[in-house]
């Protein structure tokens, strides 16, 4: 076997690079030209600075607008055996199955494993399950923070709550003060990500790889532990349960109907794209109420997502130089930042000007707060052991029918999560997959 055009014992700076990337690999020889399926917006603008500093390299970038038709196209390339790109965008909680196609290159043969060191750790344990094979380069995070009003806190006499006990009494105060007009939170009993990212911040581990098989436990205790105080909240009614992204949510934080929520690291884009100058300056954010007071800020994560090498590629050498370059590169970083509002999973990108600059949105919108502090912190907070399963999609659904049931009273938050762990086990074993 011969051995990868990227051996990192002759990298050089590359030309164009800033001062602080890190050394990127040398370019392979010949001309070249790369297909990428992403769909983060302005991506074709970011990477004119890539065909710059690698003019015998041509990317030509296809955005699929995400989803599941993304994930359909894709599937459907690699089973196949063509069709499918270069490099292609995959989010943490899908990269499994993609994983188990076998469809995706080990981009440690190729040196990836050299720039682990620049990512936020639990970034890499996504991406790299068993510490050695690299299935794809980490691009963006949803670490979690609490974003809250901070005039209705202020006019209901109570304070930013620093652990969860606070934010029940504040939650209880809020209510009764405004006779029950403003929830203080809102569950999203939709989303099996938002949920699964509490119990995260929890040390909650959902499903674990053991040997050739796996352990699934939907139900382990801090799953349970944050359900049970969600629901509580829910019957009091301090908490409502509006769907997210859609316009009952928004009508009602913009109307001070809603006092905090908890949001990924690329929530507040949503707030100022959404609300504009509705409730605009009112917004701050915090840290994620805490179990336990005082301590390392613990925090869990929701969406974000990662560029794998296909083992279609032709190119896999220079397709792995492009994922590098485009996840650590402070040019792409920031116009990534700037046109489609994703957060770095490089730790140098977490402490980039742009991404604190206050005069912009989303830090514009929250008062000119420096928000990416909070998120960034948040995101040096996430356990790095967590892990996602092949059938995570089927898991994802599941969940919004074991919420309904249970907000409807038919089912114990426990009931609940006990059918959703017997429910999705069952699909699994289905699938083909050695689980219990």
């Amino acid at each position: 076997m011969n051995k990868p055009l990227l051996a990192l014992s002759v990298l050089l700076l590359t030309p164009g690079a800033l001062a602080a990337d890190p050394a990127f690999p040398k370019a392979p020889p010949g001309r070249v030209t790369l297909e990428v399926w992403s769909w983060v917006p302005g991506l074709d603008k970011t990477v004119q600075a890539f065909e710059k500093a690698y003019p015998n390299i041509d990317v030509k970038v296809t955005n699929l607008g995400g989803g599941p038709q993304t994930y359909t196209k894709l599937r459907t390339a690699l089973q196949a055996g063509s069709g499918a790109p270069d490099v292609a965008q995959i989010e943490y909680g899908f990269l499994p199955a993609f994983i188990d196609l076998g469809g995706l290159e080990d981009l440690s043969k190729y040196g990836a494993n050299n720039y682990r060191k620049f990512f936020v750790p639990w970034t890499w344990g996504q991406v790299s399950p068993d510490g050695q094979a690299v299935y794809a380069i980490p691009q963006d995070t949803g670490p979690f923070a609490m974003v809250y009003r901070a005039d209705l806190l202020k006019k209901y006499g109570v304070a930013v709550p620093r652990t969860w006990a606070e934010y029940e009494k504040a939650a209880d105060t809020v209510r009764q003060k405004s006779g029950g007009k403003v929830k203080f939170g809102n569950f999203y009993a939709t989303y099996a990500p938002w949920f699964m990212a509490l119990a995260w911040a929890d040390g909650g581990q959902f499903f674990r790889r053991e040997g050739d098989g796996w352990v699934q436990t939907l139900n382990n205790p801090s799953a349970k532990k944050v359900l049970n105080y969600w629901y509580r909240l829910i019957k009091k009614g301090d908490v409502g349960t509006l769907q997210a992204f859609t316009a009952d949510y928004w009508n009602a934080a913009g109307a001070g109907q809603v006092a905090t929520n908890l949001e990924a690291a690329w929530g507040p884009g949503g707030y100022a794209g959404s609300l504009k100058d509705k409730s605009a300056g009112l917004w701050r954010a915090a840290n994620l109420p805490q179990w336990t007071a005082g301590g390392t800020i613990r925090s869990g994560n929701w969406g974000g997502s990662s560029n794998v090498v296909t083992t279609q590629s032709k190119n896999k050498e220079a397709a792995t130089l492009f994922a590098l370059w485009l996840n650590l590169s402070q040019n792409a970083i920031t116009q990534n930042w700037m046109s489609g509002g994703l957060f770095p999973a490089s730790e140098a990108g977490l402490d980039l000007p742009v991404l604190h600059d206050k005069t912009k949105n989303p830090s514009k919108f929250f008062g000119g707060q420096d928000i990416s502090s909070v998120y960034a912190r948040a995101s040096r907070g996430v356990n790095v052991n967590f892990q996602w399963a092949p059938w995570f999609p089927f898991v994802n659904d599941n969940f919004s029918k074991q919420m309904d049931l249970m907000l409807k009273g038919k089912l114990t938050p426990d009931q609940a999560l006990d059918a959703w762990q017997r429910e999705s086990l069952a699909e699994a074993k289905k699938q083909g997959y050695t689980v219990r």
